[in-house]
């Protein structure tokens, strides 16, 4: 993981830097499909699976079974593994002129906004983040209504939008925080 403070423009001064907090990364946003993908692979086994092994039938019968256990082993599991491979290469930058993530479970996405184009910084707090005091901040700029987002498919064309900070100790405190940053360097340039 490279650090992110040698991004920094000269003169540039980090105001917070920081890592999500572990769990509530991987499953504030995979918690239903893990319990679903569980839920699968509970009813794979214990009707199809279970009574194939118990009556003794050949192995070839088995298997097909099997593919809808594996099925829901990667519905389970294959988001929280992909967070967490993310999760070792996740920081976050408050500067006094940007806010500067870094993200990736394979390759990595390090993303600059400039703090004088920040219009709107928002705070999630989702059930799994109430339960570790975590949350999510997002921020939108001007000209452009997610920057800060990955969109992606979706219905109705809408898609998902990934926080610009995921699962963050004292949300609220970072947020306060970076708004205050957003100020300055809008008074400064006025």
């Amino acid at each position: 993981m490279t650090n992110l403070t040698e991004q920094l423009r000269s003169g540039e001064r980090v105001l917070w830097q920081g890592k999500p907090k572990l769990f509530p990364f991987i499953f504030a946003h995979n918690a239903v499909p893990f319990l679903f993908g569980l839920f699968f692979m509970a009813v794979t086994f214990f009707f199809f699976v279970s009574p194939l092994l118990s009556t003794g039938f050949p192995l070839e019968l088995i298997l097909f079974p099997l593919i809808f256990f594996f099925v829901g082993f990667l519905i389970a599991f294959g988001q929280p593994i992909w967070s967490y491979l993310a999760f070792r290469n996740t920081e976050y930058v408050i500067s006094d002129q940007r806010l500067i993530t870094q993200t990736g479970a394979v390759g990595l996405d390090t993303r600059f906004i400039d703090l004088e184009k920040v219009q709107e910084v928002n705070v999630n707090v989702g059930v799994i983040d109430r339960m570790f005091g975590t949350g999510s901040i997002y921020v939108m700029t001007a000209g452009q209504a997610f920057m800060g987002f990955q969109r992606g498919p979706g219905w109705g064309g809408s898609g998902f939008m990934r926080p610009s900070l995921s699962s963050l100790e004292k949300p609220y405190e970072v947020q306060r925080l970076l708004q205050e940053a957003i100020q300055d360097v809008k008074k400064s340039k006025t």
